[in-house]
C-alpha cells in the first residue's frame, strides 16, 4: 500500500507540474515589448513563500517579473512602511496596538492607503517526532484542549493520561518538548488566536505566568513566549521543520503551515474538530472551513479589510480543519483621502498593471494546483474579496466580473456558484472521535478487524501493534513507518481504513490527470480577456 501510495502521489506531482508549466506559459500575456510589464518586488512571509516563489516563476517565463524576500511577516511590513517594497506578505494584519508578550507597538502603516488581499490559504499543522523501538509514530490524534495544554506547558510528557485517551493507545514515557517559532511569525499569530478563543481562561493563565502583571485579556502574538517548560525556540520555518525531524529531535511537536511538513515528509496530528471527526489540514478541509472566514468590510473599523476566524474555528461540517486561515498581500490602495501614490505606481505601463496582473491570476488560476504544494485553494467568498481590493491599486487593469467570475479558473467555484461544500470529499466513517486506532471500513460502516458487525469498536482501544497501533503500522488505518534499525521516514496519512483508501486516491489522480486536460482551455479564456483589458 506504502509503495502504491508513494507512486500515485509521485504521478499527481508530475502531473500537478506540467500543469503549473502550462499555467506559467499562457497565464499572462507575452509582452510585446521590454515596458509591457515593470517589475515588481516584495518581501514577508514564509508561511505563503512556496506559493508565491511558484507563481512568480509561472509568469516569469512571459515578462512579468516579481521578487520576493521571504524574510518574515513582521520584517515584511516593515519594509512597506519604509517604501521599500511593492507589497509585503503578511499573515497577520499592521498591529494596531500593543503587542505586550512580544514587546511590540502599534505599526504607523505608512503615508499611503493599503488593502489587504487573500493569497495562499493553509492549516496550521502540529508536526511531530515520536520514535518507539525505532519507529516513528505516525497516526496521533489529539483533541484541540490537549493541544493548547502541550504549547503551555500544562502536559509535558507523553505518556499523560489525557493524550492517552486521545490517541487511544499508551505512548512511552517521553518529556514533551514544544518547538515555537523564535521570530516574528505568522503561524505564531494563528496558533495564538485560535488558543485565546478555544479556552481564554487558560490562555490568560498562561500569559500571567510567562509575563507577570500583563494585562488580561491577553491577546493573540506574533511572538511566541519561549520561558515555559520544555519549550525550544528555531528561528524561522526550516529550522523548527528540522529540529523536529533530527535524530536528537524525539518527542518534539510543533506548528507551521502545513506545506513545511509535507515537504519533510513527517507526520502530523490529527485534530478532533467541532463535528466530532479526526482532521489533518488537507486542502479540502482548509478550503471547505474557509468558506467561514469573513472580511470585515465596515470602513470605520480598524479591523477594516482583516479576515474574521471565528466562525471557522467553529465550523460543524465534518470535513473542516478547525486551524484553518489565509495569509495576505498588503498592496497600496487609492482610496479618498489618501496621498497619491507614486507616479510609478500609477503609471499605465506602471507597476499597479504588473501586480493586478499578478492577483489576477493567483486569484483564479494558481489556485488550480495549490495543494500539491501544501496549500489550499482560496474558496470563493476570499477570492471576490482580494479581487474587489484590486480594483484599488492604482494603475490597476480591468478584473473578472466579481457577480459571473466568469474566466476565473478555481478550483472552488464554477462561473461565481461556489461547488465546494458539495464536492469535497467525506470523511471516513473510522475518523468519527471514538473509533479505535485498528478501526477498518466494511460496507460503509466502521468497525474492527474479526468483529463481524458493523459496531464502534471501542473494545480494540488497546490497540497493540499487531492492530495497527501506528508503532509497526502492519494492518491498521495509518501507513508503514519504517523498518526496524533503518532510518525513519514519516507518512503525513490519512486515518481513514486502508480497505477505502484506494479510492481517495484515485480520485486524486483522475483530478490531476483532469486538470491538465481542462487547464488550458480556462487559461486561453482567461488570457483573451487579459488582452481585450
Amino acid at each position: 500500500m506504502t509503495t502504491l501510495r508513494s507512486l500515485a502521489r509521485q504521478a499527481v506531482r508530475i502531473g500537478a507540474a506540467a500543469g503549473l508549466a502550462s499555467l506559467g506559459l499562457a497565464a499572462v500575456p507575452q509582452a510585446a515589448g521590454a515596458s509591457t510589464y515593470t517589475s515588481i518586488s516584495g518581501s514577508g512571509s514564509s508561511w505563503a513563500s512556496v506559493a508565491l516563489d511558484q507563481w512568480s516563476s509561472n509568469v516569469r517565463q512571459n515578462g512579468l517579473v516579481v521578487n520576493y524576500n521571504p524574510d518574515g511577516s513582521a520584517a515584511g511590513r516593515q519594509d512597506y512602511i519604509n517604501n521599500q517594497v511593492d507589497f509585503s506578505g503578511s499573515d497577520p494584519p499592521f498591529r494596531n496596538g500593543t503587542d505586550e508578550l512580544g514587546g511590540t507597538g502599534a505599526e504607523n502603516a505608512g503615508k499611503y492607503g493599503f488593502s489587504y488581499v487573500p493569497d495562499t490559504a493553509g492549516g496550521t499543522a502540529f508536526m511531530y517526532h515520536i520514535t518507539v523501538a525505532g519507529h516513528l509514530i505516525t497516526n496521533l490524534r489529539l483533541h484541540p484542549l490537549t493541544i493548547m495544554k502541550i504549547f503551555t506547558g500544562t502536559i509535558t510528557n507523553w505518556d499523560n493520561k489525557q493524550i492517552t485517551r486521545d490517541y487511544g493507545a499508551q505512548l512511552p514515557n517521553l518529556p514533551i518538548t514544544p518547538v515555537i517559532r523564535a521570530d516574528g511569525s505568522g503561524a505564531t499569530f494563528f496558533l495564538t488566536r485560535w488558543m485565546e478563543h478555544l479556552d481564554p481562561s487558560l490562555w490568560n493563565a498562561f500569559c500571567r505566568r510567562v509575563h507577570p502583571g500583563i494585562r488580561l485579556p491577553c491577546p493573540q502574538t506574533e511572538f511566541y513566549p519561549p520561558n515555559f517548560g520544555n519549550a525550544k525556540a528555531e528561528n524561522g520555518s526550516t529550522n523548527v521543520a528540522n529540529y523536529i525531524t533530527s535524530s536528537y529531535g524525539n518527542g518534539a511537536i510543533g506548528y507551521d503551515e502545513y506545506a513545511y511538513a509535507l515537504n519533510s515528509h513527517y507526520p502530523v496530528v490529527a485534530v478532533a474538530n467541532p463535528a466530532g471527526y479526526w482532521t489533518l489540514p488537507k486542502a479540502s478541509n482548509v478550503a471547505v472551513a474557509l468558506t467561514k472566514a469573513v472580511i470585515n468590510e465596515t470602513k470605520s473599523s480598524v479591523n477594516f479589510l482583516q479576515q474574521n476566524l471565528d466562525h471557522v474555528y467553529t465550523f460543524r461540517d465534518p470535513r473542516s480543519y478547525p486551524l484553518s486561515s489565509y495569509s495576505y498581500l498588503i498592496v497600496p490602495r487609492q482610496a479618498r483621502g489618501t496621498p497619491a501614490p507614486p507616479l510609478e505606481f500609477a503609471s499605465p505601463a506602471g507597476k499597479g498593471r504588473s501586480l493586478s496582473t499578478f492577483i489576477d491570476y493567483f486569484l483564479c488560476a494558481g489556485q488550480a494546483h495549490i495543494a500539491e504544494l501544501g496549500y489550499s485553494p482560496l474558496p470563493l467568498n476570499l477570492v471576490k474579496g482580494g479581487l474587489l481590493q484590486t480594483d484599488f491599486i492604482p494603475g490597476h487593469i480591468s478584473g473578472p466580473n466579481l457577480r459571473t467570475l466568469a474566466g476565473c479558473a478555481n478550483p472552488t467555484f464554477t462561473n461565481g456558484i461556489l461547488t465546494l461544500l458539495k464536492n469535497a470529499p467525506q470523511p471516513s466513517p473510522c475518523q468519527k472521535v471514538g473509533e479505535p486506532l485498528n478501526c477498518v471500513v466494511r460496507n460503509g460502516k466502521a468497525t474492527t478487524p474479526g468483529s463481524g458487525n458493523s459496531g464502534n469498536g471501542k473494545k480494540g482501544h488497546s490497540a497493540s501493534a499487531s492492530t495497527g497501533s501506528g508503532i509497526t503500522g502492519t494492518t491498521g488505518t495509518t501507513g508503514t513507518t519504517g523498518t526496524t534499525g533503518g532510518q525513519v521516514t514519516g507518512q503525513v496519512i490519512n486515518l481513514a481504513a486502508s480497505q477505502s483508501s484506494q479510492v481517495p486516491l484515485a480520485v486524486v489522480t483522475a483530478l490531476g490527470i483532469l486538470a491538465a486536460v481542462v487547464t488550458p482551455p480556462a487559461l486561453a479564456a482567461w488570457l483573451r480577456r487579459r488582452r481585450r483589458a
